[in-house]
């Protein structure tokens, strides 16, 4: 950048020699030519050569390294977006103003702005702003006059980008707010297809759409008019100020104070600051689209995760582990508990079961054990240790879910169950997938194993996904086990043959079961039943009892 600079600012200087030092002796003697005033102005043509390849040369290496920067820095902000969002608490992935769609517009959209100014417009940016002020530099001093009349002219100009460029930033801050919107409900009514075409919601759908999609539309026509506009004002304004600093040139060399060449060195240096305040006005939507893109990456970078490791985290015991509510108290809401004063031990090795009405807070509790969020008041204890006092790698390392909604990857069903556990031979995912069930719905599938699982499993019976989950729960082989409802979508065979995986499952281990069903919980040892749940405040107390008591 640099040397564009510096080869923009020598480029007029060859002329001007050529003018004062050749071409005026020459007319001055007549139109007689020596010998070394030809080589004089051979030399100075080839320089003009030389300055222009040097510029070719520099240009390229901006290009090329600019261009090679931008990508490794922008995929490395991408990267490290999405590790931190990964990184924040379920709370922040939940709240009702986190939306998925808006969050890839930022990994999307936001990014790519930044790397189309970092890739091109920076550069620009850089170089033209050099080039400018160097050569009103120069300018003073071949004449102060000139100097003067093209700095008091330039205030005003670039008042004038200034004021656009704010607006431009308001109306493209409001056109990525409205494409964040876009493609949120885009990725809501996709993500719900079956439940959007049962209830003939399309039409609504597509006039939502039609309602973000226009509104960002009209602000990205207003950010294009206001950029419509500051352009011709900058050229005309520079096109007058070069005719102010042409007719006040000629009266200086008139006067004999420049000489000839010196006005030319003078239009050139004017119309060259001019030229580069013009590109600089030019840039003002991809600087402001940047500028709105940095800030919305900014939003989501300066959210903390919630839940944290604690500075020096305790390292959890070997075998079955025991699990122990204390006193918990716990809402998603300020001011609105779901849990009051919760207390519940389960000892290592139990085979606990979790029963009572929908809503009362089931998954709720056992949310709490793994840290997907902290308790409000009490403890909330895992062989015996706070789990705020453990490092929340090691914490979830030791707990294994298998959840009432089977979650499954878009990749094959042998992956999907590699997945609890990555480095499984092939003989202990083959284990895992009999003692679920898997094997005996594989053979039926086109695939087998290679069976490509569509996006939210939508391909699968719900039965087949929670075979699946409970195998890669299987091959986990964690010392506790929090299941969800973990035969809720299967028929009375197929809820025969997973339950016997269950108890391979719980076998040796500490397990957590929410249930409904008296055959999913036949075998618990410790049994918890939750009440119906008071109005005010919602909320209920567990008390542990014997098996099969109410």
């Amino acid at each position: 950048m640099g040397g564009e600079i510096l080869t923009a600012v020598l480029a007029p200087i060859p002329i001007q020699r050529a003018i004062d030092q050749v071409i005026r002796p020459i007319l001055a003697g007549h139109g007689h030519v020596r010998g070394h005033q030809v080589v004089a102005l051979a030399g100075l043509a080839l320089l003009i050569v030389v300055i222009a390849l040097l510029d070719a040369a520099f240009t390229y290496l901006d290009l090329r390294h600019t261009a090679r920067v931008a990508q490794q820095a922008v995929t490395d902000l991408r990267r490290a977006m999405f590790a931190h969002m990964q990184r924040l608490s379920l709370a922040f992935h939940h709240d009702a103003e986190t939306r998925l769609g808006d969050l890839q517009v930022r990994l999307g959209a936001d990014v790519q702005a930044l790397q189309d100014l970092l890739g091109s417009s920076l550069s620009s940016f850089i170089t033209n702003t050099g080039t400018a002020a160097l050569m009103l530099v120069l300018l003073f001093r071949v004449a102060h006059p000139l100097g003067i009349v093209v700095l008091v002219g330039a205030i005003p100009v670039l008042v004038l980008a200034g004021h656009y460029r704010i607006r431009i930033k308001q109306v493209s801050r409001e056109a990525r707010k409205r494409e964040g919107k876009v493609s949120a409900i885009i990725s809501e009514t996709l993500g719900a297809a079956r439940l959007v075409q049962a209830y003939g919601g399309e039409a609504e759908a597509n006039d939502r759409l039609h309602r973000e999609s226009e509104a960002g539309l009209q602000a990205t026509l207003r950010a294009g008019e206001l950029q419509a506009r500051i352009q011709p004002l900058v050229e005309l304004a520079a096109s007058l100020l070069t005719g102010v600093v042409l007719l006040l040139a000629a009266v200086l060399a008139i006067e004999r104070v420049i000489t000839v060449g010196q006005l030319t060195l003078a239009i050139a240096y004017t119309r060259g600051t001019l030229g580069a305040l013009r590109q600089i006005a030019k840039l003002s939507t991809q600087t402001q689209k940047a500028a709105v893109g940095a800030e919305r990456l900014h939003e989501v970078f300066s959210k903390a995760p919630v839940v944290r490791d604690p500075a020096r985290p305790r390292r959890l015991p070997d075998g079955p582990l025991s699990v122990v509510f204390e006193h918990v108290t716990f809402g998603y809401t300020p001011g609105n508990p779901v849990l009051v004063d919760v207390s519940w031990a389960i000892p290592p090795g139990a085979c606990a079961a979790l029963v009572g009405p929908t809503g009362a807070g089931k998954t709720t509790l056992l949310s709490l054990v793994p840290r997907f969020y902290d308790v409000w008041n009490g403890r909330v204890l895992v062989g015996g240790i706070d789990v705020r006092q453990l490092a929340l790698a090691d914490l979830r390392a030791h707990v294994t879910l298998v959840l009432q909604e089977s979650l499954l990857l878009r990749d094959t069903i042998w992956n999907n169950i590699a997945y609890g556990r990555p480095n499984a031979t092939r003989r202990q995912i083959l284990l895992a997938a009999e003692a679920a069930g898997v094997t005996s719905f594989i053979n039926a599938l086109d695939d087998g194993w290679e069976t490509m699982v569509s996006e939210r499993g939508t391909t699968l019976s719900g039965g087949q996904k929670q075979c699946i989950a409970i195998a890669r729960a299987l091959l986990r082989e964690a010392p506790l086990v929090i299941m969800d409802e973990p035969t809720s979508n299967m028929d009375q065979e197929t809820e025969q043959l997973v339950v016997r995986g269950l108890e391979r499952l719980m076998y040796g281990r500490t397990s957590i079961t929410i249930a409904h069903r008296p055959s999913t919980i036949r075998h618990a040892t410790v049994v918890a039943s939750i009440p119906e749940a008071p109005k005010a405040p919602r909320a209920w107390k567990v008390r542990p009892s014997g098996l099969g008591a109410a």
